[in-house]
């Protein structure tokens, strides 16, 4: 099951008519419902500022990462996806009241949590070289996914700056 940003545009037709009243004009701004594991979805209304994503084809997994401004303050959503289907991808949200909180947040952002360590567990009746190899294999993924998480936010203030 796929964790995608699911919005709504607000305001999308713009009637086209003379009138007295104010014409409402299409706003930018979105409902968004937010769909976060390990906690209920988080829904703001609000508009995207950023977003960065790291996918390639031959990679097992990647990152997106988006940056909302909302009606509250902010939203940083990070996702980890797969390839595979066995796997389940999901997305973790959080809401700040400034942006330089976000930002510190993205910046400081650890994906050693997003490693799946049940993976490198040997049997119970494993000699104490497999323990070490299987310690290894997990420190080189932590490793991996630090530096490829740090990589893309890396990109995407680099982006941020030239615009600026």
């Amino acid at each position: 099951m796929q964790y995608m940003t699911e919005a709504k545009l607000t305001e999308q037709v713009v009637p086209f008519y003379e009138t007295s009243a104010p014409v409402p004009r299409a706003s930018a701004e979105m409902q968004y419902r937010i769909k976060r594991i390990g906690a209920r979805p988080l829904i703001f209304t609000g508009a995207e500022l950023g977003m960065a994503m790291s996918f390639a084809p031959d990679m097992a997994w990647w990152y997106e990462f988006n940056l909302f401004r909302s009606t509250q303050g902010f939203v940083l959503t990070v996702k980890r996806f797969y390839q595979s289907e066995d796997e389940t991808d999901y997305c973790r949200a959080w809401e700040f009241d400034n942006l330089d909180a976000a930002m510190t947040a993205l910046e400081k952002y650890d994906a050693a949590q997003d490693v799946k360590a049940e993976r490198f567990i040997p049997s119970p009746s494993a000699s104490a070289a497999e323990f070490a190899a299987c310690a290894m294999q997990l420190r080189a993924e932590i490793s991996e996914a630090r530096a490829h998480f740090a990589s893309l936010v890396g990109e995407f203030l680099h982006e941020l700056d030239a615009e600026m």
